[in-house]
Parts: structure tokens; sequence; C-alpha cells
């Protein structure tokens, strides 16, 4: 009845505004924050190194800018342009930074904390155009920090000045620079390719050119001491730290060594340390001085013949000689030294750290044998890609201690002496609760994650790929030896070879409390894990089970292979194997540790597991046989889509019969509602009942029912079953796929193909069923699906796909979800399995299970209870099963529960155990087509009242938009933007926690942290320790503040022309001790504040042309200008007072201009009205 009073307008839905009390509350519980991004930067291409405070700086090909401190401290920045960071160089002690954009832009950075919040800001940017300069390819900062040299594509040095950051007069040309080269150079010595400062003489600047020529120069007094000839192309040069020697690398493969008094020839002869077969470019090379001898340090140089595709960082001292060869190019590498120290103690220098493209190597040079350090953070999440992500919240601190106490030897082969970038203070919180991220990947691990707090941190690591044959094993690593040339040492994580795709991890599920794991991988293996702190060696077999009769079809890989015996770790060990057949990747995953089942699902069906027994309880297949109908298209085809018309026009004809025989005799048709209104409520199709039993599931009024379905491509036999139906019946037929018989039934029984609504409420509504109305319009809700209520005949058969009814579409399992509900009547719950395919089925299993004593010997029964066809067709992500308040279920067994279906495009509540539509939100109607990719229920406290608290739904979209709405309300909370609006969110690269927090993949080597609670913090409190006065203050000019508005009396006129006066004068003082030419300095007079800026130059807007304006506006408005001048020191300081009279009354301005007196400009009258012209800059 309420739904009939909306439609004729005499009753209205619920309000689906906020109330101002919740917008208040909404503020107190949801806010979105961007947290510190993990793993390692995507496509790195310059690193930098403050040695004074400990600060590590990688800038990326995309623009990006990140510096860390210590662990839990970053700083990022982003460039306006995505142009590449081509260097990066700090500022002694002022967190500072300069970077060098590949668009010859100029950058300074300064890092701050604003409310204990690390901030990365840009100050200034010096973009130079063509005609100032060519390409700026480097750059070198002087020490004393006044000027910076800039070397260009073109040859040429460009000096600019730090302060004012603009290019100085001062000029290094190039035939200044080659005056004593050779004529060959001069013509073209290439572009600027290194420029050095000298270690002792802060004036002097070494400047190589890529054709071989290096000159030293003397910026101050533009003077070339001496040219050095070099007979290969020059990549890269280095200073020794006496300032006596430099070494220059060359495109062969070669280096040499230079004095600086002699420029003729180097002081020994050119080396090629891989020769004398030709070599690959040294493209970097750094010395250093140690007690003992000397550090020399150079990337590439290998022979190209036989290790021309190894990428490599060679370190020599004395004998010692290592190439430490990692899996991608490298990048850049530099030195740490110990910081504030200018001592040449071997201790000195710390570390060796290697940025490679796809990862970052720390060595620890102070060790013997020069071992790996490991990372606090930079840690090479995609060692291999990351497939799938699982959150566990409130870990038992008895199950962390194990872990963390089984995960410690694995770390045992790094360096003892911690990682040396220690730059700025972080306050890390005690966590109340321990936190973990399982990360899945393609090479069949599994990776547990410390994210309790903004930190990244290993805890465990689990190989899968160790219980299985491989046939593509990765090569092994050749240690150094005596006789081995080069002497390589492999070093880093990422593996560049192909991973196997038969061992990735597609679904994890893990239960805390039972410490038991699961994972499924895309060869349809499913592993049981147990956790036990003890080795042991075990026997293990896998237990085939096949979902299907289809497994010939299969032209996918073969399963893994089973290794018979293997040696158990600590940690999690397995204890059962499970193979699906066909060996499809697996789609979807669920487990109950109470029961002690799982379920895994693929595109060819899923199947129910008993881990206890080691049994299979289930197994159905949901993909239509050969001859049947094929495929998931949402799409209609042109004959569902005719026969849909003509049921149309069929049912049009029928209301209208309907609707002039019920005027004809009715006598007041305007107070009863029409039949079909009434029908239409809670559109839905019932097959519960047998055709012998129809008044008992059926409805009272039809007698009709409907023969058994056809078989398969039967177009005719369902043609005469719609025409024998009532026209309401065909078309609810016709808006949702015919169900499935019982899985585990013989025959398929008769089924009554009659809509939930003919039979009225109390047909169809069980006792103790939530009886509240839905929100919104209930017609609307119900008509987009369709209930089937199957026979409750239980089956622990296998039901093959050949049983499955027509119109079944080929369904991919999307979401598997246990729940004890009701689900047959209001007085019994049962455990329950929900199914939701990709063609936005749901099926809905109840169990049946045996005594406890009798579990290993009795099956565990299940039956197909009822199953729901949305209309839309559209892949059902997940199912929840909520209780009355909305709350995900946990122990109420009270009743009023409903389900939530999430499909890719819709959120849909139906109550149960009825199963009628309550409430439903369209996401891709109201935000642009998106689709949802993932959803879970978060928990949101208050900040201001500590005791509140509330369960919301929080979905992601594939467009990078986070939504959070309220249950079962479906009223949207909070909507933020995690992507760029061009940006796509991957399928696997996210997951949304339980807490208010998610993580995503921005790329595939980073993890990023958002939090979605108010009360939550994705980053640490922290600060930076300054010396003081090392970071120059930034001279500011502020706008002119406007006078404010006065009324001139005659009482007060002489006080206020007395204030005036000294305002003035003190003004006037102030002018001329900043001395900056062309300042404006306003005066606050009283005047009106209306945001007239008076600070006009020559050419600008003048008092004419506003009174021109202002009369042309029918405004009547005078102006009086006076103007004074003091000379003092050299310096004019004009005041300039301004008494304007309009119709908002009297107002008077006031304004200083101190300039020189050479660049003076006189005020004029013209016509009569005063023009002022003010001079300056």
């Amino acid at each position: 009845m309420d739904s009939v009073l909306r439609k004729l307008g005499l009753k209205k839905g619920e309000s689906t505004k906020e109330t101002d009390a919740r917008k208040r509350l909404q503020k107190e519980l949801f806010s979105f924050q961007k947290g510190l991004e993990y793993g390692f930067p995507h496509r790195p291409s310059s690193l930098g190194h403050d040695s004074s405070l400990g600060f590590l700086a990688i800038g990326t090909a995309t623009g990006a800018l990140y510096i860390y401190g210590k662990p839990g401290l970053q700083f990022t920045g982003q460039h306006g342009n995505l142009v590449p960071v081509q260097q990066i160089t700090f500022l002694p002690e002022q967190a500072r930074c300069l970077t060098l954009c590949g668009d010859s832009s100029l950058h300074l950075w300064e890092m701050n904390t604003k409310n204990g919040i690390a901030s990365l800001d840009e100050i200034k940017t010096l973009k130079l155009d063509a005609s100032q300069a060519k390409g700026i390819v480097c750059f070198c900062l002087s020490s004393t920090g006044n000027e910076i040299l800039l070397g260009t594509d073109g040859g040429g040095v460009r000096v600019v000045d730090f302060e004012t950051f603009a290019l100085s007069s001062k000029i290094l040309t190039l035939d200044m620079l080659l005056e004593k080269a050779s004529d060959d150079l001069k013509a073209n010595p290439g572009q600027v390719q290194v420029i050095l400062q000298h270690p002792t003489q802060a004036d002097k600047f070494l400047v190589g050119f890529s054709r071989g020529v290096l000159v030293l120069v003397d910026a101050a007094t533009s003077t070339v001491h001496q040219t050095y000839n070099v007979s290969q192309q020059l990549e890269s040069a280095t200073f020794q730290k006496n300032g006596e020697e430099f070494v220059t690398a060359h495109a062969d493969g070669s280096y040499a060594v230079w004095t600086t008094d002699e420029g003729s020839k180097p002081k020994e002869s050119i080396t090629t340390p891989y020769g004398p077969f030709p070599c690959k470019a040294i493209t970097k090379i750094v010395s250093t001085s140690a007690t003992g001898g000397s550090f020399l340090f150079f990337s590439g140089g290998m022979p190209r013949a036989s290790y021309g595709e190894k990428h490599t960082v060679s370190a020599i001292c004395g004998e010692k000689h290592v190439v430490f060869d990692l899996s991608s190019k490298v990048v850049d590498f530099l030195t740490v030294s110990t910081a504030n120290t200018e001592s040449t103690n071997e201790a000195d220098l710390q570390s060796l750290v290697i940025l490679a493209e796809e990862e970052l190597v720390s060595i620890d040079l102070s060790s013997e044998d020069w071992q790996v350090q490991h990372l606090p953070y930079l840690v090479n999440v995609h060692s291999s890609p990351v497939s799938c992500m699982f959150h566990v919240d409130k870990v038992p601190q008895t199950f962390w201690d194990k872990l963390t106490s089984v995960g410690s030897p694995q770390t045992a082969a790094y360096s003892a002496k911690s990682f040396p970038i220690n730059g700025g203070k972080v306050t890390v919180p005690d966590a109340v609760d321990k936190e973990l991220l399982i990360t899945g990947h393609e090479d069949g691990s599994v990776l547990f994650w410390n994210v309790s707090i903004p930190q990244f941190v290993l805890l465990y690591k689990l190989n899968t790929a160790d219980f299985f044959v491989r046939d593509d094993h990765p090569p092994q690593a050749v240690d150094a030896t005596e006789d081995a040339w080069p002497p390589f040492q492999k070093v880093g994580k990422f593996d560049s070879s192909c991973d196997s795709p038969r061992l990735r991890i597609e679904k994890i599920a893990f239960c805390t409390p039972s410490e038991t794991l699961v994972v499924a991988g895309a060869s349809g293996q499913v592993i049981i894990l147990k956790f036990s702190a003890e080795v042991s060696t075990a026997e293990q077999k896998t237990t085939p089970v096949s979902v299907t009769d289809q497994s010939s079809a299969w032209n996918g890989p073969d399963a893994l292979a089973l290794k018979t015996e293997f040696k158990l770790s600590p940690g999690f060990q397995p204890v059962n194997f499970v193979q699906m057949n066909p060996p499809a990747s697996c789609t979807a995953l669920a487990l109950n540790t109470e029961w002690q089942l799982f379920a895994v699902g693929s595109v060819f069906g899923f199947l129910v597991y008993d881990y206890l027994s080691n049994k299979t309880v289930y197994a159905k297949g949901t993909q239509v046989p050969h001859g049947g109908k094929h495929g998931v298209s949402r799409s209609k085809s042109f004959q569902m889509t005719f026969r849909e018309s003509f049921r149309q026009l069929r049912k049009r004809g029928s209301s209208v019969e309907a609707k002039d025989h019920k005027t004809k005799t009715d006598s007041k048709p305007e107070d009863a509602p029409k039949p079909e209104d009434d029908k239409k409520e809670g559109q839905a199709s019932s097959e519960a009942a047998a055709a012998s039993e129809p008044k008992e599931n059926g409805p009272q009024e039809s007698k009709e029912t409907a023969a058994p379905a056809p078989a398969e491509g039967t177009g005719t036999a369902e043609e005469a079953k719609i025409e024998d139906k009532k026209p309401e019946d065909a078309d609810a037929e016709a808006g949702a796929t015919q169900p499935a018989a019982d899985v585990g039934a013989a025959e398929k029984p008769e089924s009554v193909g009659v809509k939930e609504s003919e039979a009225g409420p109390e047909a169809t509504k069980h006792e103790g069923e939530d009886k509240t109305a839905p929100h919104g319009d209930l017609d609307e809700k119900s008509r987009d699906h369709s209930v089937t209520f199957a026979p409750s005949t239980p089956s622990k058969h296998s039901e093959q796909s050949g049983d499955v009814s027509v119109g079944s579409p080929l369904c991919a399992i999307r979401s598997l979800s246990f729940a004890e509900t009701f689900v047959t009547n209001a007085q019994t719950h049962l455990p329950t399995l929900w199914v939701g395919t990709s063609g936005g089925q749901v099926l809905i299993y109840q169990f049946g299970f045996p005594a406890a004593e009798k579990r290993s010997e009795e099956e565990i029964q299940i039956t197909l209870a009822k199953e729901i066809h949305l209309r839309h067709r559209a892949p059902v992500i997940a199912i929840f099963v909520v209780d009355r308040d909305g709350r995900p279920l946990s122990s109420d067994l009270s009743g009023g529960h409903r389900v939530l279906v999430c499909s890719q495009e819709q959120l849909k509540i139906f109550s149960l155990p009825g199963l009628k539509a309550y409430n439903k939100y369209k996401v891709s109607l109201h935000h642009n087509e998106a689709k949802i990719s993932h959803v879970a229920f978060s928990t949101f406290k208050s900040k201001s009242d500590a005791e509140y608290k509330e369960k919301d739904l929080v979905c992601l979209t594939n467009r990078g938009d986070v939504l959070i709405f309220s249950v079962p309300h479906l009223r949207p909370q909070l909507k933020a933007g995690l992507l760029p609006k061009e940006g796509t969110l991957g399928e696997h690269a996210t997951v949304l926690t339980t807490n208010g927090f998610g993580f995503y993949q921005p790329y595939p080597s980073q993890l990023e942290k958002f939090c979605l609670c108010a009360t939550g913090h994705a980053l640490l409190s922290c600060a930076l320790e300054l010396k003081e006065g090392m970071r120059p203050v930034e001279t500011v000019e502020e706008p002119p503040v406007l006078a404010k508005e006065e009324k001139a009396g005659e009482k007060n006129k002489e006080p206020e022309q007395k204030k005036e006066t000294a305002e003035v004068t003190n003004d006037v003082e102030k002018a001329l001790d900043e001395k900056e030419t062309g300042k404006v300095i306003p005066v606050s007079d009283g005047g009106s504040g209306d945001g007239l800026d008076d600070s006009v130059t020559p050419g600008d807007i003048t008092a004419d042309s506003i009174k021109v304006h202002l009369t042309e506006m029918g405004i009547e408005t005078s102006m009086e200008v006076t103007c004074h001048e003091v000379i003092e020191n050299k310096m004019v300081v004009k005041t300039t007072e301004r008494t304007i009279s309009d119709a908002e009354g009297v107002r008077s301005e006031k304004k200083i201009v101190v300039e020189e007196k050479s660049s003076r400009v006189e005020s004029s009258v013209q016509g009569g009205n005063p023009a002022v012209a003010v001079g300056g800059d």
C-alpha cells in the first residue's frame, strides 16, 4: 500500500538528505588523508645525498622528488611538469636542495614541518628560454653558496646568482674556455659533460666537454689555468680530496688519473680494467682516499661481447676488487661517509649506495666482505610483482612474537650495521593494535609486513614455490672466486627473470586465532597451512577435485606437480594441498575456521572443502556445456530484444483492458489502488513450490503452473511456455535469467513461475521478517532482480555443468562468503554459503553438519536453498550478511538479518529470509559509469566522543574514487579522489582495511597508505633540527594594505593629521633602512579597503581613467591628490595622499615610494585632473 500511495503522490518517501546533526557527525567520523609511499620510487632518474644532515633524495622520470631521513620520515614533492629530474644537489646544513629537470629548469626546494607533518615546498624556479641559454645538462653549486654554474649542451657556462635566482651578467663563453685548446675542439667541443669545484680552491672549477677536453678555470677572474686533452669521449670525472689529482672516465671503458698542474698527458697510462677487448662506457667514477689506500668506484666498463648485458658497479681498494652485479640498469651511485668529518680514516667511509631502475642497494664498506645492508625503507616490494593483498587487524601479541622470531633468521645474511641515512627526528607512537599486510606475488611467495605504524617492515617470507617441482628453475647466482674474472658478486633482490605464471598467488585468507593460512594460486592450487615453530619433514599429497566434466576443453598449462618430500622450516607449514581441475586460476576464496571449511572458485565453478577431515564437501560447475548458450555477455541478442518488445506490448494491452474493466465496475476508482501496481511491488519470480502444492507456497489467485524447463536450445518450447503465462509473468521472466535446478536432485522438479507480488504480502512475507519499509521506491528496486526458491534436497555429490538449466550464463565465481543466518524461515538459523558470479547471480547454499564426534564418518550435507538473479547482470564482487543495525554479522542470531549484495554497478540490500528488496544505490548511475572494484566494512570512531563508533561500507571504484556509505540506508557519507581523473586502478592493487585505512599501488613498485577515519593518522610526527642562522631568512614582499574607511569630521581632523604625520615618518625611516628601490609601502589611514591597488606603474590605470569609468556608470566622484617628496642620502621618498569623495562617503589613502634619484618620475597634471605615475623598479 505504501508503494501505491507513493505512486499516487499521497505519500512521500523518506528524505535522502542528511540532517545537520548528521553532517556534523560526518566531520567527526570521516576524513581523507594520504600517507607515506612505501616501496621503491617508480622510474628513478637521479640520486642525491645530504652528508651534513643525513638525508637521501631520489628524483624520478615523472618529476617526483622523494627525500628520506630516519625510518618513517619522508618528504615528497612534485615538479610542475612531468619531466625527469636529472640532478640533485643539497645545500649544506640548510635542509634545502637544488634540482635540474629535463626541460632545462632549475628548482629550489625546502624541507619544512607543518604541525609535525613533513612538507617539501618549492621556493624558487628558474626556467631559461632558448634566447638566454641552450639546454642545461648539468650544474655545480659553489661551496660559498653564492653562485650556480650551469653547463649547456652548446658548450657554454652560465652563472646564476643564488640570492636572486636569476642569470648574472657573468658568462664563461666558449671562446674563453677553449682559448688554449686545438682548433678542432674549438669548433665543436660537444656539450658540457661535467662541472666540478676544486676541493681546496673555491674559485676554481673543472669544466669537461663530451669530446674529451677539460679546462680548469677561475670563475672569479674568468681565466683558464690549465687545459687537458683526453683522447677518448669523456663520460665522467672526479677530484681527489687533496685537489692535486682528478680522474676521468671514458666511453671506451677506460679511466685516467691526471695532475692539476700537467695538462699534456695523464699522470699514469690510461687503464682499461676489463680490457683488452672492447668494453662499454664507464658512466660514472668516484675516487676517495682512505687509510691504507684509496677507493675507486665506477659503473659500467664491462666487456661488450661477454658481459655487455650486465649492470654493474665495481669497487677497488688496493688488492680487493669486487664487481656488484644487479638485475636492473644502474641509474646512479654515491658513497656515504660520517657526517661533519674531514678525516681520511677508512672508518669514515660507511656505505656505497647504488640506485638501480628497480631497487636500491646499500653496501657496508666497513665490513670485511662488503655485506649488503638491510634497508628499513625503500624495500623491494615488487621483487616479484604483487598479485594480491590481505590485511589483518588486531593481531595478538603472542602470535606477533612468534612470527617475528621465525622471520628474524631470514635477515641473518645482512650486515649488522644499520642503514646510514638517519636525518631528522621522528616520534613513533606506541601502536595499540598490531597490524599485518600480507602480499602474494607472481613467484609464489607470500610476504608478511608490519604496518602497525607508518613504516613498512618485512617480518616473514613464505615461498610456496619450494613445495612444487619446477621446470623453469631460475639461474643460480655465481659467487665470486679467486679465479673468476671479473669477480662478480650478485646483490639485490629484484628478479628480472620471468616468473612462472602458474605459481602466482591469486587469493589469500588468514585467521589469526587459529593461525591458519589458505592461499590459492593461478594453476588451481590451494594450500592449507598451519603455523609451527618447529622444523619438520613430512610427505605430502595433493587432493584433486574436479568441478566440471569439461576438462577436455582445457587448453591451459598443466597443474603443478607436488614434491614427494621436503623440509619444512619454522613458520607456516602446509597440512594439505587441493588441486582444482581444470587447473584454472582461482577467482574467489573464503575461509571459516569455526566450521573448518574453505570454499574456492574459478571460471569453471567452485568447491567446498573440509580441511578437518580432508574431504571434499561439494563441487559445482557453472560452465554451460557444449551446444548450450555460451558467453557471459550482458548485451541482449536481437532475438531476446524482439521477444521482450512483444511481451511489453502484450503487457501494456492487458494493463489497459484491466484498467477499463476496473473503471466500469468500481464505484470509487480513485480510492482503490490498481492491481497492476500491487503486482509490480517487489517484482520477483518464485519457484519454491511443486505443482502439487500451489496454495502453500504459491499465489492464492492463480492456479497456473509452468511446465518443466525444456531442453537446451528449444526456443519454441520456451515461447509456448511464455504464451501460457500472464503478461506480467512473461515480463518478469524476461527480466531475469531462469534459475538452475537443484544441484543434487536427480530430476528437475516442476516449478511455479509466478511473481512474488501476485501471491500478496501474506504469501511471501515470512513470520519475523523485517517489515521496515525500504527507503525509496520499492517498485524500482525490485524489478531488476528475481528470486528463486530451490527444493530442499540435500546433496553431497559433485554437480557437473551438464545439469545447468536453460538460460544459465557462463559464470565465473567472483565472490564467496560464509554466514550463519536465516534463509528458509525466520525461526531457524543455519550455516550458509553465498556464491556470487560474474553473471549477476547469487547462489545460496545451506549446510547440515553431523555431530562433532561423527564428523570424520558422516558427510556434511549441502543444499541449494535459493538464488538471486540481478537483472543488470553485473559481476557480484562481494556479499555481506548484516544484522538489523546494518553491521557485519558476528554473533547476533536474534533475527532481522539482511544481505548486502555488491555488484560492480550497484549496492542492493535484501531482507532475510524472504529476500525482499530493501534498498539499493546505483553507483554507475551516480558516479559517471564508475564500477566498484573493492568493498569492505570499516569501523569509524568519533574524534570528540571516544565511545561512539559505527561501521560503514567503503567502496573503491575503477576510477580511483573512494566512497563511504551508511548501512542499511546506503547514503553517501564521503567521496575522495585517490587517483587523478585520468588514472586507473589495478584489479589486485588495493586492499581496504577494517579500521578505516587502505593500501593501493600507484605504481607496481610502490604501495601507498591512505586514511579515511578522522581519528587515524597515516603520517608520523617529525621534526628538523637546523643550526641557528644556517638557513637564510627569505624577504617576502607583502602586498599593499589598503587604507580603512573613515568619515572625515571637523572635530577630530587635527588629531588625525598628527597621527598620519607620525605614521608617515616611521614608515619613511623603515623604507630608508630597507633601501629597496621601487618598493611600495602603504600606510593605513582609515581608508576603505575596497580592493584598490595603488602600486601603479607608467601605463597602468590612472585616476583619469577611473574617473571616466565612474562617470560613464553614473557615479559622481571627486578626487584630490597631494604629493610630497623628501631627498635623503641620494634617495627620493615620495608621499602621495589621495582624498576620494563618492556615494559611499569620504575616504583618504596614502602611500610611500622610495626610489633612487636617477629613476625619479615627476607628478604631472593633465587637463586639470591629477594623474600620478610612480617610478620604480
